[in-house]
């Protein structure tokens, strides 16, 4: 094998894959893709394990498309990288990342995150997850997640933050909160999230979902 092949993985039998994976506390009626979009801080990774653990749904955060350009790239790392400059690469991780979720089996639902400002691109990615979901035969739910200003400024400097490298600088926040998130969807679920933690406010979304809290 040269030496920048990637490694192939040893298959699991289904007996190792079903032993790692915990059992839900309740599945979703029928495959879902959820798309959490909320600022940083808001919680957006901490529901989405909350929901994975009480229904069994995979996570795909935007730290899983962000950081494998962010850190090889050295943009945590103090030297002055051009956020910009990843754009292509990170679009090049999420068409792998698509083509994936599109390929898991029909029973599975998904839990995607994500911050969008409001831009036309954006307003497409939300479109395509939607087009996901009509393909996959599951139902898509975008949720808007909102916070006070003053709860994710609170929030942002938690002990944890930095080890996935997500933003922690509070100044950094106060301007991207400056910029006008996209606009929900006339479908989408809304829920503010400023008080409570990642339990209430899954318990919130599943009874809007029609599922038992």
């Amino acid at each position: 094998m040269r030496d920048d092949a990637a490694p192939t993985a040893a298959p699991e039998t289904p007996d190792q894959a079903a032993s790692a994976a915990p059992e839900p506390e309740q599945a979703l009626a029928g495959a879902h893709v959820l798309l959490l979009v909320g600022p940083p801080a808001v919680g957006k990774l901490s529901i989405a394990r909350e929901l994975a653990r009480r229904t069994g749904a995979l996570v795909v955060d935007n730290h899983l498309i962000n950081n494998p350009v962010f850190v090889p790239m050295g943009l945590h790392a103090g030297e002055g990288v051009d956020i910009s400059a990843t754009d292509g690469l990170r679009r090049r991780v999420w068409e792998v990342v698509l083509e994936a979720a599109a390929a898991a089996p029909p029973s599975l639902s998904h839990v995607m995150t994500n911050w969008l400002p409001d831009d036309e691109e954006n307003a497409a990615h939300v479109e395509r997850l939607r087009e996901l979901a009509r393909v996959r035969g599951a139902r898509f739910v975008p949720v808007w997640l909102t916070a006070s200003e003053e709860a994710l400024l609170a929030r942002v400097e938690a002990p944890g933050r930095a080890e996935r490298s997500k933003l922690t600088d509070p100044e950094l926040l106060a301007q991207i909160l400056a910029v006008p998130m996209l606009p929900a969807p006339p479908d989408a679920l809304h829920l503010d999230v400023s008080e409570g933690g990642p339990q209430e406010a899954v318990t919130a979304l599943l009874a809007a979902l029609g599922q038992e809290a």
